[in-house]
């Protein structure tokens, strides 16, 4: 995925030149005489294809677009893959290229608030746009045995997470197995004793690469023969596995160190003894994890009734998510605004999984359940005196003052202070 990653903007003056309609959102409707701002985005994509620079497709937004449209366009323009029937299993990751600064971008997020409240950060050019699947389903296996083109993206998504984050941490064993699995799945007319014969392997080894297998660590860490005799060996395993076997079996492996369908966050719950706890969010609700001990559910996605996030003054944030049947909500002290949002953005996209739609569950302070955009806001501590009683504005740092007594009013412009 390499290659330019800036987006670019300017202005559509032309309504009548051509367009590519697959970039066009459904509700876009452009006037004889109109003139919308435009801006492209580019969002990077994983695929088979070796030629990592072609791995982007440039979505021409119009004014009014939100994120939802982006994916849309993405998934239905065929770049990905055919036939998609899960799209509510995927997301957008707004990624600084120079930081570890992430963002998973809301379906409902607008385009233009996109740009008022992230890009304005740092400079176009080192923001990236990734399409990922986030909400994973608990038989994820089964549940995309109907979507060939989701189970390879996803397939392709977790091997990549593994090249670049884990590879160099498992063992020698399981690194031999993984890469000699992707062997297999990629080889898939290969013959099975296809690795026995020198040149086949050396074509392996020389024209492809076994840094696209293997990690650097394992390849440097032995001498050529000896890691070739391993390679063979280890691949005899496998060598009659058809593709979704491969993949099956990748995901069982890995899975024995890592999570590949939870998400871990380190927060602390609110009510009660303040305990600092893991909150994991995955397919089968949300838990809390303490030490080594067994997970304990605190939530399914089906009882959640709304979600919302606020910023503390001391640069915290409070993530509070509803549940129906409990006494009191479940609130916990998140580390930062963002990290608080990018775990509101997971429970929600896992309720819209859970009911199959798109209706989103996350709330505006004091405005109720909204579909659309997500608001945070500020909380500040009530003030009052004997003079002066403040008032927070929900969505503002200012105050209302009402005076409860003032020698240069009469009575007909008073207001009482109870009122």
């Amino acid at each position: 995925m390499s290659g330019d990653v800036s987006t670019l903007t300017w202005r559509s003056m032309s309504p009548t030149s051509p367009t590519d309609s697959s970039d066009m959102s459904p509700t876009t409707h452009v006037g004889r005489d109109s003139i919308f701002p435009v801006k492209i985005i580019k969002v990077c994509f994983l695929s088979n294809s070796s030629n990592l620079g072609k791995n982007f497709k440039l979505v021409r937004c119009e004014e009014g677009w939100t994120i939802k449209n982006v994916i849309h366009t993405v998934l239905s323009s065929g770049c990905v893959g055919p036939d998609i029937k899960h799209s509510l299993c995927y997301g957008l990751l707004l990624k600084h290229l120079k930081s570890s600064e992430m963002h998973w971008l809301h379906p409902d997020l607008t385009v233009t608030e996109l740009t008022h409240r992230y890009e304005q950060q740092h400079i176009e050019a080192e923001w990236r746009y990734d399409l990922r699947i986030r909400y994973i389903p608990s038989d994820f296996m089964e549940t995309f045995m109907d979507d060939r083109t989701t189970m390879l993206y996803f397939y392709q998504q977790v091997r990549s997470d593994y090249m670049q984050n884990y590879a160099s941490k498992v063992s020698d064993g399981m690194a031999l197995q993984l890469g000699c699995l992707e062997i297999r799945r990629f080889y898939k007319d290969m013959n099975p004793n296809g690795l026995e014969k020198k040149s086949n392997f050396e074509l392996l080894e020389k024209d492809v690469g076994l840094d696209l297998f293997f990690p650097r660590e394992l390849i440097d860490s032995m001498k050529p023969k000896q890691l070739r005799r391993l390679i063979q060996q280890t691949f005899q395993s496998y060598s009659t596995f058809q593709q979704d076997q491969c993949m099956a079996k990748f995901f069982t492996t890995l899975s024995q160190c890592y999570s590949i369908t939870e998400e871990s966050y380190g927060c602390q719950l609110v009510h009660g003894w303040n305990l600092a706890i893991d909150l994991v969010i995955g397919s089968a609700g949300i838990s809390q994890q303490m030490d080594n001990s067994k997970p304990v559910c605190l939530a399914k996605f089906s009882d959640v009734r709304s979600i919302s996030c606020t910023a503390e003054p001391d640069g915290r944030a409070l993530l509070t998510v509803h549940i129906e049947g409990s006494k009191q909500p479940l609130a916990v002290n998140i580390s930062s605004l963002t990290v608080a949002e990018n775990m509101a953005d997971l429970i929600d996209g896992y309720c819209r999984l859970e009911g199959k739609a798109e209706k989103s569950l996350m709330i505006r302070p004091n405005k109720g359940t909204i579909t659309g955009k997500i608001t945070v806001v500020k909380r500040h501590e009530a003030k009052a005196s004997r003079h002066t009683s403040k008032v927070p504005l929900c969505c503002s740092d200012i105050y209302a003052e009402i005076p409860e007594q003032t020698a240069k009013y009469d009575d007909n412009h008073k207001v009482l202070h109870n009122d």
